[in-house]
């Protein structure tokens, strides 16, 4: 567990970590961080090793819970559970099917491989977990995922942050790309989804009509009994409709490129972000403060070949950039350009749907050029969520 202190200027400064948590911090090896604000001088803090270590223990952690639930979880295993609930309960006409269809490719066979391959033969041999733990860790990440709580909004609010762009404009949150970028690219999804549902639904009685839609309630019963995801929500009313199918595509290209496309950056060089500790953690406080270079050393897997490898490379792998025609601005401007010739009925209005949903996308591209921009001199450009990076599905 680490404690961070978010400063009013955007500084993100560390104030302790507990390497172990055991019911409570008293009962845990806690160090404090020796600078109490990001101005105080990095002077030692190099061969400061027992902070280091513990930094170490932090990034382990992180490591562990961004691969199995943030990354595999809940993107690929949660999307995958959409995906299988409608083919067995909304037609291919139906409108549901028609939004969701286009954010499906490659997904099934990915995360068959996954299961078959890429956990069992490589992500298990590099964790310090056993395959019985790992598969219990996926299960609870699984079975306790909200997926309303999960929308945008709701989780920038649940985790103390503005769910406004306006509050997000202040400089405290100047360095939260990912918050300024994901809330405004939800409601352009979720403009689009609107407009494209009231194109099956009639306006005046959309909510009447989509509480009798006998699809959509199949929909969510097989998603909730049939994929366990007890939090999907009752769909009522238009709005709630369209904020379950945001929420798709949102778990389908915006969430899970952001998740995904960063990962050789974040942990290509192994020593600053290992995927286990190597070494058994110090049980006293007082046994870390007596932590050397050597200590730290000895916690990686320097040595393991085979280990060292897996972890570098498959970040490596994993970051390729998306391809040009599978990108979300793509998919967007090829959906207007199928439909750019029909001047009546629903095929105009779908025109003029998806012609807005690109220019919306296009539009964004410029925004987050200034939000990666307006961040502190010297931060790594946060271009992930460009509309061209952002892949229409998850591909890999």
């Amino acid at each position: 567990m680490t404690l961070f202190q978010l400063h009013d200027d955007g500084k993100l400064h560390p104030i302790a970590i507990v390497c172990d948590y055991k019911v409570s911090m008293s009962k845990s090896v806690t160090i404090f961080n020796s600078r109490m604000s990001p101005q105080d001088s990095t002077k030692g803090e190099a061969t400061d090793w027992p902070w280091r270590y513990a930094k170490t223990c932090a990034q382990v952690s992180d490591w562990l819970l961004h691969e199995l639930i943030v990354h595999l979880t809940n993107a690929h295993f949660i999307e995958e559970s959409i995906i299988v609930a409608t083919n067995r309960t909304v037609p291919m006409e139906h409108i549901v099917f028609k939004l969701l269809y286009p954010h499906w490719y490659k997904t099934l066979s990915l995360n068959a491989a996954a299961r078959d391959q890429m956990v069992p033969q490589a992500i298990k041999d590099i964790i310090g977990f056993t395959p019985e733990q790992a598969f219990k860790f996926i299960r609870s990440g699984y079975e306790n995922f909200d997926f309303v709580q999960s929308y945008v909004p709701n989780d920038l609010k649940r985790r103390g942050f503005p769910c406004t762009e306006e509050e997000l404009k202040q400089p405290k949150y100047k360095n939260y790309a990912y918050a300024k970028n994901i809330l405004p690219m939800w409601k352009v999804i979720r403009k689009y989804v609107v407009s494209m549902l009231l194109t099956a639904y009639n306006k005046e009685t959309a909510d009447t009509d989509v509480a009798k839609d006998k699809y959509v309630q199949d929909w969510v019963r097989e998603v909730r009994e049939g994929g366990r995801i007890k939090n999907f929500p009752d769909i009522k009313r238009l709005d709630d409709l369209a904020d379950a199918i945001t929420m798709c595509i949102h778990i389908a290209a915006p969430f899970h490129s952001t998740v995904n496309y960063l990962q050789n950056f974040y942990q290509g060089f192994v020593p600053a972000k290992p995927p286990a500790l190597c070494a058994p953690l110090p049980t006293s406080l007082e046994q870390l403060k007596k932590y050397k270079e050597q200590d730290l050393v000895q916690a990686l897997p320097i040595g393991r070949q085979r280990q060292w490898l897996l972890a570098s490379q498959i970040p490596w792998l994993l970051s390729f950039k998306v391809a040009s025609d599978r990108s979300l601005v793509s998919f967007a401007l090829s959906q207007w350009v199928t439909k750019r010739k029909e001047e009546k009925g629903v095929g105009r209005q779908i025109r003029d749907i998806t012609e807005r949903f690109y220019l919306d996308l296009r539009g964004l591209q410029k925004d987050f050029l200034f939000v990666s921009r307006d961040m502190d001199e010297g931060s790594i450009p946060y271009m992930v969520m460009d509309p061209t990076n952002t892949a229409v599905s998850i591909l890999i």
